[in-house]
């Protein structure tokens, strides 16, 4: 089983990124389960989104304390949340940042990926919101998903509420993403 915990801020998607991610590895065939911690959450206070999924039934519940994989959509909430609390050996940490991996000496043990998703949504959707582009982070520096599916996704769990224009604009903050990500070996 795979399990991602998503730290961002009351306003940033966390959910919906949570949301979107779910329903795409659903469609790529696995099982799933995608859920948020819930509590008296305003704009701009921390919150956790969690996603977990397998080819295998998953009969695991409750929140995400040993992820494989933590992205973080606000660069300002490391220091005030430890966002790799009980993330494995190794695991993956994709942060939402224009500095390089190297900047983040204080995770050793972990594979930190970052990328300024912020400015690729600026510049691709117009708009400071960047839960979706960082999907595209995450297809690249995994390998588990395919963007037919995030796009697929994207149109389910988005499509009314934001029209066709802007799930194109969504798409290209994902590809862009996708491109420019680059992952240690």
């Amino acid at each position: 089983m795979y399990k991602i915990r998503i730290h961002g801020r009351g306003g940033q998607g966390g959910k919906a990124a949570s949301k979107i991610l779910g329903a795409a590895l659903y469609l790529e065939g696995y099982e799933v389960q995608d859920f948020a911690r819930y509590g008296s959450e305003r704009r701009g206070a921390p919150v956790e989104a969690f996603v977990r999924f397998d080819r295998n039934p998953i009969l695991e519940r409750g929140y995400i304390n040993d992820p494989d994989c933590v992205m973080v959509l606000d660069e300002s909430l490391i220091g005030i949340v430890d966002v790799a609390a009980g993330l494995k050996k190794n695991g993956l940490l994709i942060i939402n940042t224009p500095k390089k991996p190297s900047q983040f000496r204080g995770f050793k043990g972990f594979r930190v990926v970052t990328v300024d998703a912020r400015s690729i949504a600026l510049e691709t959707v117009g708009l400071p919101v960047y839960n979706t582009a960082m999907l595209g982070a995450f297809a690249k520096a995994t390998n588990l998903i395919h963007f037919k599916f995030v796009r697929k996704a994207l149109e389910r769990e988005l499509g009314k509420k934001l029209g066709e224009k802007l799930i194109e604009k969504n798409m290209d903050a994902v590809e862009k993403t996708y491109d420019v990500t680059e992952v240690p070996k």
